[in-house]
């Protein structure tokens, strides 16, 4: 896979080197099976029609630029684990857009013109609730008249579990409530942070991109892996804990220094020493009455 940085105004030597492709839209944070759902839809399109698989999103959450609602600065997959998984799926082309002021101004027809007439799309994927341009003008219903026919356009519906929309705001609900076990259901897998370890013994230090988003305070069993590598334990997260490093105590002692691209599971929450009567492993109040 290659990954284009693109900045705006959009150089005319990425455009005039873009390839002809199918163009998945998205911030695509977790790659739920939601958004797994629109990169193989439009993979399967990109394979009948003979052309390339790319991805457009942004360095930056749309909400870091437009004051509206939270914002979104800790990710449950940073750019570089977005782009791992991405390359998992088979995507040819990632385009990456420095989300700016600038490029949250651009009018909804400019945007479609430039980012993806611009890049060679000839037919363009997204989740119903897509929007685009200025203001959010454009969306689903407007990309087909803003497409003047360059383009196909097609809409992937609501992806839903037990009733629920698939969407990173539930992720990192489940994740900010330290319900963590629930995860694979809506992620396809377990939510996981990529990193270095180092230690010896049944400790070691747990070092990671502290964009990832974290879950609520307590303690949880992990598992740590690489190629090489496979062990479970304890990991005890609090608030006042220094961004980007965990401690991890495993059930067995191993015999390690330092491992490389390892990854660190979420798989269990065990314990909530903070008590907090808002954790979703149930209401502290509810636990009263029903003692």
């Amino acid at each position: 896979m290659i990954t284009i940085p693109i900045k705006h105004p959009i150089a005319r030597s990425i455009q005039e080197n873009s390839q002809s492709c199918v163009m998945a839209l998205g911030f695509f944070d977790g790659v739920h099976l939601g958004h797994q759902k629109i990169i193989r839809t439009a993979k399967k399109i990109a394979k009948d029609k003979g052309l390339k698989l790319a991805v457009m999103t942004f360095a930056q959450h749309p909400s870091s630029v437009i004051p509206k609602g939270p914002t979104i600065t800790n990710f449950i997959t940073p750019l570089s684990e977005k782009a791992e998984v991405f390359e998992q799926l088979g995507v040819n082309f990632l385009y990456v857009v420095d989300f700016t002021k600038e490029v949250a101004k651009i009018p909804h027809q400019q945007f479609v013109d430039q980012y993806l007439c611009g890049l060679n799309s000839k037919h363009v994927v997204a989740g119903f609730d897509y929007k685009y341009g200025f203001k959010g003008k454009g969306d689903m219903n407007q990309l087909p008249i803003d497409s003047e026919g360059r383009f196909g356009v097609t809409t992937v519906s609501k992806f839903e579990k037990h009733e629920q929309k698939v969407s990173s705001t539930l992720l990192r609900s489940l994740i900010s409530t330290g319900r963590v076990e629930e995860i694979p259901t809506y992620l396809g897998r377990s939510y996981e942070m990529t990193g270095e370890v180092k230690g010896k013994g049944s400790t070691c230090t747990f070092s990671f991109d502290p964009t990832y988003y974290m879950p609520s305070p307590g303690q949880y069993e992990v598992t740590v892996n690489n190629s090489k590598f496979h062990a479970k334990g304890m990991c005890e997260f609090k608030s006042i804990h220094r961004p980007g490093q965990l401690t991890i105590t495993f059930f067995d002692e191993l015999l390690f220094k330092e491992l490389k691209d390892a990854r660190l599971q979420w798989n269990n929450f065990i314990a909530d020493f903070e008590m907090d009567a808002l954790h979703a492993q149930g209401d502290l109040r509810e636990l009263e009455m029903s003692m």
